[in-house]
């Protein structure tokens, strides 16, 4: 990403202003190809973000970093950006690569350490006051290197060889069936209905590469594309030349082998959303479970109120929407639906039925009991 004029100047000047001596302004302007103006509006721009400039008048006066700020590396980061960045550290990525805490961590102190003390002060009320909180889902760990490798290949547009690593121990470990390998050869990008190209499902279900290898894995080689995220999954979009077709990978089952060397001519993408190509293209359905709900609000309330991987909205008119719900379990569908606060009705589901009904009852036997012992419920840290 290419810093904007602003920005790259700015770090010029610090970068100067490192040097061990008092720079006069004309000397400043002349180095930087800029008015004596600017360089003055440019001292007051890093002092605003915390970087300590002296300044002394007259013919023996100038700028000169203070000796604090001496020892901090040309690094330039306005209040906001090092939130944000800051933000990402913390998080650690462990929500999509697997491993990255330590890192994220030394990081992060990294960070802290050369940043100027009044944002260092700020990143250090953000690790006091905020609280991360543990998903209740179980997340694929990736190799962060694997990420890095995948990448460099596409960007180098070499081919790709690995071993791809069967479905079977994913299928039992309680992941969502929907994400089970999306291996299937896609439409419209040059495969044939059957063996001729397309990897479709074989007869038991399975794609041709869980069909010839689950256990010990299929040897493959691919021009890789694009590394997707869909709900904290990591796809790759390929193209194998021996099938003539579009092909997506998960990228936790994917083990390369020695780079093959081999460069390839890029080909036109097989669609201009690639989002929403493996999105459509992954085999096997969105949700373990899902159902149909006609809501009684119109579809941009409803769609304000829900994620993409919670469902989807149509507008059936401009009072009401049909709403295909969908999640790991019923019971996280009836909360779903409980969360948006309008009326609703259940078209196509008798388990989410019987969900809201023993739910509606947990919750009325609670409000009633809760009723009986007063209006509100107390917390307290002591028990008794």
């Amino acid at each position: 990403m290419e810093m904007s004029q602003t920005a790259a100047r700015l770090l010029g000047l610090l970068s100067l202003l490192m040097v061990p001596r008092t720079w006069s302004g004309r000397e400043l302007a002349d180095r930087l190809g800029v008015s004596p103006r600017t360089v003055r509006n440019d001292i007051g721009a890093l002092r605003d973000i915390g970087y300590t400039i002296d300044g002394t008048r007259g013919n023996e006066g100038g700028y000169r970093l203070s000796p604090y700020g001496s020892a901090v590396p040309p690094l330039l980061f306005d209040s906001d950006e090092a939130v944000a960045v800051a933000v990402g550290l913390r998080s650690g990525l462990s929500c999509i690569i697997g491993g990255m805490e330590e890192t994220s961590a030394r990081a992060l102190a990294k960070l802290e350490n050369i940043l100027p003390s009044a944002l260092r002060a700020r990143l250090h009320n953000l690790a006091h006051f905020t609280v991360p909180v543990a998903g209740n889902q179980p997340m694929p760990i990736v190799d962060p290197e694997l990420i890095v490798v995948l990448i460099d290949h596409c960007h180098r547009q070499e081919r790709l060889r690995f071993i791809y690593r069967g479905e079977d121990s994913a299928d039992q470990d309680g992941s969502d069936p929907a994400d089970q390998d999306g291996v299937g050869g896609q439409d419209g990008a040059g495969g044939q209905d059957g063996a001729g190209g397309q990897d479709g499902p074989d007869a038991g279900g399975r794609t041709s590469a869980e069909a010839e290898g689950s256990t010990s894995g299929v040897h493959l080689e691919v021009e890789p594309y694009r590394l997707v995220n869909r709900q904290h999954r990591w796809y790759l979009l390929t193209f194998d030349p021996g099938l003539r077709d579009w092909r997506i990978f998960r990228a936790e089952h994917i083990s390369p082998k020695t780079p093959s060397g081999v460069r390839f001519e890029p080909r036109p993408l097989p669609a201009e959303d690639i989002g929403d190509y493996v999105e459509r293209h992954i085999s096997g359905p969105r949700w373990r479970h899902s159902a149909e709900v006609i809501v009684e609000a119109p579809a941009a309330e409803v769609m304000a109120a829900l994620v993409s991987a919670e469902g989807s909205v149509e507008a059936l008119d401009d009072e009401r929407s049909q709403v295909t719900i969908g999640g790991q379990s019923v019971a996280t569908m009836a909360l779903t639906l409980a969360r948006l606060d309008v009326d609703f009705t259940v078209v196509d589901s008798p388990e989410l039925c019987e969900c809201l009904q023993g739910l509606s009852q947990r919750l009325g036997q609670a409000a009633q009991k809760s009723s009986l012992g007063g209006h509100s419920i107390p917390i307290s840290s002591k028990s008794g």
